[in-house]
């Protein structure tokens, strides 16, 4: 994209407000000639020259019809964008420095396939065409790579279609509201790591997938997500846990904490120690327990994404 170009677009696109879903119509749709559409009109006005000095007809003819022509594929090029409905879908997080996929949603309720192409606004990335089918909806994916850990906006979008002469291109600029998350980039903290804190000095570790199953009990606090009872949660809404042959009572609690280190290490490198250490008791099946200035997360459903979360979003004092 040339520089004067990308700065009319910037300033164009600033002055949009971020929605959560947004249906395109006449407002909010614009209509440019291709280059091949451009040589197309300059054919057509040297044709009606030609045909305005030598009286011919057939010339008339011609330069009227790719006049027609051109007027056609405006209004088609229109109908490829107009109706449309884009709005975010869920987009799973990834860590700082990975390329995440912002997942868009498309739909249209009219009986027209559609055949489309999207963009990061700033012309940076990939181009993602796609095909619509009538009265359907598709998501699809715009990659963009996180930098850093947190919440990132939605990239500002470009829009457009050239179906079905590549005559003239349709486009539209749209600004979701919504947001990406990146987690800390894990940090490996072997030493830390090795030393189960909170743990009695003869409890066992969890049981592995050999042990044998024995009955179900009430859900306890430190039960690790694989002895919780999926099946039962899902038709009865219960949470019980299961409980296996050889397995101890009172297994320890992995506690993994700010105060664990200094007040020498800054606090992007204590967070991406934090989560790497959360990863291995995730990965080992260990219960842990993850303390935040102002926040704790204990064993639960789903704690890994409520402990990365919260790692990604501290702010330097409280997790956000």
């Amino acid at each position: 994209m040339l520089p004067f170009r990308k700065r009319l677009s910037g300033w164009f696109i600033a002055r949009l407000p971020r929605e959560s879903t947004c249906t395109l119509n006449q407002r909010r749709i614009y209509l440019l000639p291709t280059r091949f559409g451009l040589s197309l009109i300059v054919v057509a006005l040297a044709v009606w020259v030609g045909a305005l000095n030598y009286a011919v007809s057939l010339a008339y003819a011609l330069a009227f019809w790719i006049a027609a022509l051109l007027l056609v594929a405006v209004l088609m090029a229109y109908r490829q964008l107009a109706g449309l409905t884009l709005s975010g879908a869920r987009s799973e997080p990834v860590f700082a420095g990975d390329a995440a996929s912002c997942r868009i949603r498309l739909s249209h309720e009219q009986a027209l396939e559609r055949r489309l192409c999207l963009q990061r606004a700033d012309g940076e990335g990939d181009i993602v065409d796609c095909a619509l089918a009538p009265a359907a909806s598709l998501d699809v994916g715009i990659p963009q790579v996180l930098a850093w850990r947190g919440a990132h906006p939605y990239p500002d979008l470009r829009v457009w279609s050239e179906a079905p002469f590549g005559l003239i291109r349709a486009f539209a600029y749209v600004r979701l509201d919504g947001a990406l998350l990146a987690y800390p980039m894990p940090l490996a903290d072997r030493d830390r790591n090795d030393h189960q804190e909170g743990r009695e000095p003869s409890a066992a570790p969890r049981p592995t997938e050999r042990d044998e199953f024995s009955h179900l009990s009430e859900y306890q606090q430190g039960d690790t997500p694989r002895q919780i009872a999926w099946t039962v949660l899902a038709r009865r809404d219960v949470l019980v846990s299961k409980r296996f042959a050889g397995e101890p009572a009172g297994a320890g609690l992995r506690v993994i904490a700010w105060q664990d280190y200094p007040a020498g290490v800054d606090v992007e490198s204590r967070l991406s120690r934090l989560c790497w250490r959360v990863l291995q008791c995730e990965r080992s099946g260990q219960s842990y327990c993850l303390l935040l200035p102002g926040a704790r997360i204990d064993p639960r459903p789903f704690q890994k994404e409520a402990a990365l979360s919260a790692l990604a979003a501290y702010d330097g004092g409280q997790p956000a």
